[in-house]
């Protein structure tokens, strides 16, 4: 195989473009770095995931075995042009380029008794990734986010997700259009609010349940915390919590509330 030696390749160009936002939605490819997330969206091809190809650096497939990438587009180049495409400081030396999915509501329904998270402008993209870890870990059957949310196919949340990007429904979507289309389908919404008077233990979600959480500075908007069921609080010593250890306390206690 023809091994890459110029950071001007065509190859090299496009994996780089990739770090922007732009670049991600004209494409609608993003990228997923090091072999722990090519390994996983490989793994998760049954869930329709694409892998549109991989790169890797000349050392590491001289101490790998790369024949499980061989089902997609293999490309090698030298360690300085994979390090002129790579997101990381110390490169592991491989990378996926993944086709973006596009989940509908209807999918993240399908469960029995759906829970969902509603994330509004949510800017930190390690929280993001967090959130996406405890809705695949704790049970959440998808997330849905406003348009003004950190970009979920940025590298840093596909990173902080540590792979879980792979296994959660997601979608951006209108959020005071997507509350009134839950509402009418019998899921309960509510709004997590550190001022609510009833807090998550004096609250049922044992039946179709929706938490809408908040941009990490400003919490919810007035409009949306209107459109909700009802407000709910964290009961906390402090004024507000991250927005991703609030996901997953509310998350947690409503599996708790449906194991008991």
């Amino acid at each position: 195989m023809e091994i890459i030696t110029s950071t001007s390749n065509q190859v090299a160009k496009y994996v780089r473009s990739l770090s922007t936002k732009r670049a991600r939605d004209t494409s609608g490819t993003f990228v997923a770095e090091g072999a722990k997330f090519v390994e996983e969206v490989a793994a998760c091809r049954a869930k329709s995931w694409e892998i549109e190809l991989v790169a890797a650096s000349d050392s590491f497939a001289k101490a790998n075995n790369l024949a499980k990438y061989q089902a997609a587009k293999l490309h090698i180049m030298t360690d300085r042009v994979f390090a002129s495409i790579s997101d990381v400081k110390q490169p592991q030396g491989v990378l996926a380029v993944v086709r973006q999915k596009k989940y509908g509501l209807d999918e993240m329904l399908g469960a029995e008794n759906p829970l969902l998270l509603l994330l509004e402008d949510i800017q930190d993209p390690g929280n993001l990734g967090t959130i996406l870890r405890i809705a695949h870990g704790l049970g959440s059957h998808g997330i849905i986010l406003s348009a003004d949310c950190a970009d979920i196919y940025s590298p840093k949340v596909v990173r902080s997700s540590a792979g879980s990007i792979f296994h959660v429904t997601f979608a951006t979507a209108h959020l005071q259009e997507t509350i009134t289309a839950l509402k009418s389908r019998g899921i309960r919404v509510f709004a997590a609010k550190s001022q609510a008077r009833r807090n998550l233990h004096q609250q049922d979600f044992r039946r179709p349940t929706a938490f809408v959480v908040g941009n990490e500075a400003r919490g919810l908007s007035d409009e949306i915390a209107a459109a909700s069921d009802a407000a709910v609080s964290i009961p906390a010593k402090s004024e507000s919590l991250n927005a991703s250890v609030a996901c997953g306390i509310l998350v947690y206690e409503a599996m708790r509330q449906r194991s008991g």
